[in-house]
């Protein structure tokens, strides 16, 4: 009788330990799911300023010595992975811009395309499943953007100088486009240069849903995009 009693006690235990796991993992997609709404942009239409025929200069990227990254918190709750960082990154960047230096400086006609399809993490079942049930990259293997205009340059530039300013363009990923602002900063040394570029976008703005493994694996709505460059003159 006393074993028994025990045996009783231990499955009640366990029902119990069971019973609160899912009610905490309950709660927390609740919780996450609350942060997911999200009103997409849509795509920008204004132009441009009409780019000078003259002084400007057309710099490549340097796919070898440019990263895209995406970061996003997740919760891996099985883990005890509360806002766990995810990083992919990729070197697969193509791409092109102009500028103009020296007074009134420009940075005009930017085209950049990263491959989605090569994003890595660290961990492969995570960018399987993102590639194929998220980005659908099968479907949708490209992202890109083009910068529409920019706010914050100096008055002037010279060589050497970083600068601090906004590309507000329209980023084109998973079939859908919106207007997206990158906050820039960047030199130029001679015929390079190099820099930062890091938005802040949200998965539903572009048809996307944030991973939810069975509750246990939940990655947040919002994610931060990075671009680390290097550009060449052409």
């Amino acid at each position: 009788m006393k074993r028994r009693n025990i045996l009783i006690a231990v499955i009640g235990a366990v029902i119990i330990v069971i019973i609160a796991g899912v009610l905490y993992t309950s709660h927390f997609a609740s919780a996450v799911n609350q942060t997911q709404t999200h009103v997409a942009p849509g795509a920008v239409t204004v132009t441009e300023t009409p780019v000078p025929s003259t002084g400007l200069q057309t710099f490549q990227i340097v796919p070898a010595q440019t990263t895209a990254s995406y970061s996003v918190y997740e919760d891996l709750i099985f883990q005890n992975k509360p806002n766990n960082d995810a990083i992919g990154t990729t070197h697969s960047v193509q791409g092109s811009f102009k500028i103009k230096t020296g007074a009134s400086p420009l940075v005009a006609s930017m085209n950049i395309t990263v491959d989605l399809s090569t994003l890595q993490s660290d961990a492969q079942r995570r960018d399987n499943y993102i590639k194929q049930n998220s980005l659908q990259t099968d479907t949708y293997p490209n992202a890109t953007f083009v910068s529409v205009s920019t706010q914050g340059l100096p008055s002037s530039y010279t060589d050497g100088q970083t600068v601090h300013f906004q590309l507000t363009g329209n980023l084109t990923m998973h079939g859908t486009t919106n207007k997206e602002v990158f906050d820039v900063q960047g030199k130029v040394v001679g015929n390079t240069i190099t820099g930062t570029a890091t938005s802040t976008i949200y998965m539903t703005d572009f048809g996307i849903q944030p991973p939810n493994l069975a509750n246990i694996a939940i990655a947040q709505n919002k994610v931060v995009i990075t671009l680390t460059f290097t550009a060449k003159a052409a």
